[in-house]
């Protein structure tokens, strides 16, 4: 992305507020600039000073002749604003500020963020900030934070990870981590406020970076949903992009009007999204640091199916839980792979993946099975469990896995060595060859699984398109007629069944027939005991203008077709602000939201991708005709869904949508009751 070429590779930096105080924030991000050996002009800025840390000082920004590339502000944010105006009367297009005291202290400070972002859009600039930690680009030797990073073991580092977080407080904790570890970043940034730079700005320079094997994110709200999702799609097509999503709670989700809201809550819907980008979803901190640890190089896994050994049954049955909950496969070995492994281990041993080589394991039997295994070209990611026993020779075992690991460059070795003392020279030894080695089996197993998993579904994974946005057409606010919410799906092809006003009660509709209250006062049917079943004749039907629930407001009572039979299934969507129309399909009835067997996609007109989701259902073993049965008509289900996409990118109005049930038998699919909100 060239606008951010001088951004991230300047020539000439700049430091409004440079210090020559080692306690001022000036001075640390000053000396961190020059530590790193960056090999540009360096201005200090500072009013009182002529030299700060060798370099010559200036008064002032304007008092520079030569030219400013990046222009790095860390004074107090009283003051700030004043200086991104010298800043563009003087030409420098890019700016980082790290002063805090804008859009997270309130109006006032949001106030001047947006007099920043005018400034910005009007001149053309590129804008971190404000309230960050700065960023590092290492090919560049460019160090603009106040973290404490680039000591001497940075050189021995492979550099290949782009880091992106909202929080400053995680990102230094991470750089920190990172320290005495061999993980390196080719892109560390702070994005702060985001006021104009954001994750997307960086996703997209990210797309033809070619010194990033991973990229990973700690974001606490997502700019431009849309845009977003394009580009972490793409993204996801080339390397692996892992997100950590803070603030997935929703605590007016259990108030929400309709089924749909209830369950497309908002953590839910941006889970969805995710997922649908092809990210990565981390569900914690330990995950997100776990990851970096795992991924030195970039991999491309054929077979992404995990084989495991382990010289213990316990970790092994622990580990077969975490695999199958991670969606991870144990295929079976080879004829060839048994036979040769039959002649290494005891006779009363057993030869399957998971593979246990028995307690009294030595390193040459490890060697053996080891060789075995990795020498079939299926074999591409192995996962090694030790427990540290009488007889185990923890570092020779160690050196044969690392030279295994040398070996096999292409292939992903992975081991948990388990225990204290005992195994700390073999953990000592894993970490010299680079082997990712992890204190409990289930902690491998579960970032094994995010990885292998983006391995498996990278090559189907299709590039997320952004819908064009459509201008609202309905003024409604709240709760929609009955009639007319019937009277929309029916122009967009979705079936509904035959439903009519009662206002006299010669109605057009065989009985038994079902009769409904309905109203701006009848949210949920079921509870408010509004729905009356199996109605046999008039004197039944007429029962019924007596309830009081008729008397109020703006309610009346509608008769529908009883439907005889057919499984129950909920479709709706909710919008969300940021990502658009969030699709659900699930198990329908009343019982919905207990049961929770549903799933949210994004709104797409693609019958794979719809088919794809409802074969993630557990309602799905039904529809395809379980026990006997004949199965439901999955191509209905699919048909109406589609219908229900295109009726949500239309009415960008309509804020939820739920059709709970919707009967779908052998022939088709018809809607029995439904629910729009505005």
């Amino acid at each position: 992305m060239d606008k951010l070429k001088s951004f991230l590779s300047p020539k000439s930096v700049a430091i409004i507020g440079a210090s020559s105080n080692p306690a001022k924030l000036g001075w640390q991000i000053l000396s961190n600039l020059k530590s790193a050996g960056f090999p540009g002009d360096v201005y200090p800025i500072n009013l009182h000073e002529t030299e700060i840390l060798g370099f010559k000082a200036y008064p002032t920004i304007n008092e520079l002749k030569a030219k400013v590339d990046l222009a790095v502000i860390v004074i107090p944010a009283p003051f700030v604003l004043e200086e991104v105006k010298k800043a563009a009367r003087g030409g420098i297009k890019n700016l980082v500020i790290i002063s805090a005291g804008f859009g997270e202290t309130g109006k006032a400070g949001r106030a001047v963020e947006s007099e920043i972002k005018k400034i910005a859009e009007a001149n053309g600039l590129n804008i971190l900030g404000p309230n960050c930690l700065g960023f590092i680009n290492y090919r560049a030797h460019l160090n603009i934070t106040f973290a404490n990073t680039f000591g001497p073991e940075e050189g021995k580092k492979n550099h290949n990870i782009a880091f992106l977080s909202q929080s400053g407080a995680i990102g230094s904790a991470v750089l920190d981590w990172t320290k005495n570890k061999n993980i390196g970043f080719s892109l560390f940034m702070s994005l702060g406020n985001k006021a104009v730079l954001d994750e997307n700005d960086f996703l997209e320079y990210l797309l033809t970076d070619t010194s990033s094997d991973l990229v990973v994110a700690y974001l606490e709200e997502i700019s431009d949903g849309r845009r977003f999702l394009n580009l972490v799609s793409r993204l996801a097509k080339i390397k692996p992009v892992a997100i950590l999503k803070a603030g997935r709670t929703e605590a007016g989700s259990a108030a929400a009007m309709s089924h749909t809201g209830s369950l497309a809550g908002g953590g839910e819907a941006v889970k969805a999204a995710l997922i649908r980008s092809g990210a990565i979803v981390l569900n914690d901190m330990n995950e997100l640091f776990n990851l970096m640890r795992l991924i030195k190089k970039p991999l491309n896994l054929n077979n992404p199916d995990l084989y495991l050994v382990s010289n213990a049954g316990g970790p092994l049955v622990v580990s077969v839980d975490a695999i199958f909950e991670s969606n991870l496969s144990l295929p079976k070995l080879s004829l060839d792979q048994k036979n040769k492994i039959i002649k290494i281990l005891p006779s009363f041993g057993h030869v399957a993946n998971p593979l246990d080589i028995l307690g009294d394991a030595t390193s040459e039997r490890y060697a053996q099975v080891l060789g075995v295994l990795l020498a079939e070209t299926k074999v591409q990611a192995l996962l090694i469990l030790l427990t540290p026993q009488s007889g185990t020779d923890v570092k020779n075992i160690a050196e044969v896995i690392g030279r295994f690991s040398l070996k096999y460059p292409d292939k992903l070795i992975v081991t948990s060595f388990i225990g204290g003392v005992a195994i700390a020279d073999g953990k000592k030894i894993l970490a010299e060859y680079l082997v990712p080695n992890f204190d409990y089996p289930e902690e491998a197993i579960r970032v094994l699984g995010h990885y292998l998993n983006w391995q498996k579904n990278k090559k189907s994974l299709v590039i997320y398109k952004q819908p064009k946005l459509i201008s609202p057409r309905s003024k409604i606010s709240g709760l929609w007629d009955y009639l007319d919410t019937k009277k929309l799906l029916d122009q967009y092809g979705l079936k509904t069944v035959k439903t009519v006003r009662v206002t006299k009660t010669n109605i057009q509709i065989k009985y038994p027939l079902a009769a409904k209250i309905v109203g701006p006062t009848v949210v949920h049917k079921s509870e408010a005991q509004a729905i009356f079943l199996n109605l046999k004749n008039e004197k039944e039907l007429k029962k019924i203008n007596s309830q009081p629930l008729l008397k109020k407001g703006a309610n009346y009572l509608v008769a529908q077709e009883m439907i005889a039979d057919g499984l129950e299934i909920i479709l709706g969507f909710k919008r969300d602000d940021n990502f658009g129309p969030i699709i659900m399909v699930g198990w329908g009835g009343i019982y919905t939201e207990i049961i929770k067997d549903v799933r949210l996609f994004l709104a797409e007109d693609n019958n794979h991708l719809i088919r794809e989701e409802i074969k993630q259902l557990k309602v799905y073993q039904l529809i395809q005709g379980a026990r006997g049965k004949e199965p439901f008509d999955l191509e209905a289900l699919v048909a109406n869904i589609k219908k229900l996409v295109l009726l949500s990118l239309a009415h960008p109005e309509i804020k939820e949508l739920d059709i709970n049930p919707a009967f779908i038998s052998p022939h088709g699919l018809v809607a029995a009751d439904w629910r729009i909100i505005s």
